[in-house]
């Protein structure tokens, strides 16, 4: 009966055949596209404040004895530029043993330094001409508080974390991690404003395979204790 059917239609089957190998075709790459989906192991944090508010520059860490980090280097050199007399960004994250610039786009001096005990340096008064010499090495896991000695609003944070896992949180008060080996972790969320020790919360945590979670939490907020910026009186080069 099949050597009747190939005899009787020589089109068809061969039609057909197309037809089959198309479909098969796209059946593979619909499975591999829900396969990529589900074999991601994927973390998304959101985070508001007592009002409701969304809550950004948030920085979520995931730590862990047993499961292995990724080995990228996303998380080992930063920039922390000086604009419009601010630090941008306002919050960095990365791994210990990383580094962080300091270029300056401003047509200003600026004095950038830091007390913090995860790392204190001090660098000279330089302008936009000295954007590429000015480098720290931060080797201490912890927050480090850096400002300018010119002008006293300018504040920023150097999150410097024991894992690469890290996420900092947006405008829409959203962290989201992505790639995550399984396993059991300790989710550490930490802001600048968190009314907690050390401005930090931790609870343990299972990143299972193929898992997509989502987590939300309320952050009780201190009030922001932050220099009120100072007029723009333009009476020095500094200023």
């Amino acid at each position: 009966m099949i050597t009747t059917q190939l005899i009787l239609s020589d089109n068809k089957p061969m039609a057909f055949q197309g037809k089959i190998q198309r479909l098969i075709f796209i059946a593979t790459t619909a499975f591999f596209l829900c396969a990529s989906v589900v074999s991601a192991q994927e973390l998304t944090l959101h985070l508001t404040d007592a009002d409701g508010a969304p809550v950004p520059d948030a920085v979520m860490e995931l730590l862990s004895d047993t499961a292995v980090a990724s080995t990228g280097t996303s998380m080992r050199e930063a920039q922390i530029d000086q604009v419009n007399k601010e630090f941008v960004p306002a919050v960095t994250a990365i791994v210990a043993g990383g580094s962080a610039g300091f270029p300056n786009s401003d047509h200003i001096l600026h004095h950038v330094y830091s007390f913090s005990s995860a790392k204190t340096f001090d660098t000279p008064l330089y302008g936009s001409e000295s954007n590429s010499q000015y480098r720290e090495i931060f080797d201490v896991p912890g927050v480090v508080e850096i400002g300018c000695n010119i002008h006293d609003w300018m504040l920023a944070y150097i999150y410097v974390g024991e894992s690469e896992l890290m996420a900092i949180s947006d405008n829409t008060g959203v962290a989201n991690l992505a790639n995550i080996p399984p396993g059991e972790y300790r989710l550490r969320v930490w802001h600048s404003r968190l009314a907690a020790p050390q401005n930090s919360i931790e609870q343990n945590f299972t990143i299972k395979a193929g898992g997509a979670e989502e987590i939300e939490l309320t952050l009780k907020l201190a009030r922001d204790r932050r220099v009120r910026r100072a007029p723009s009186a333009n009476r020095k080069r500094y200023r």
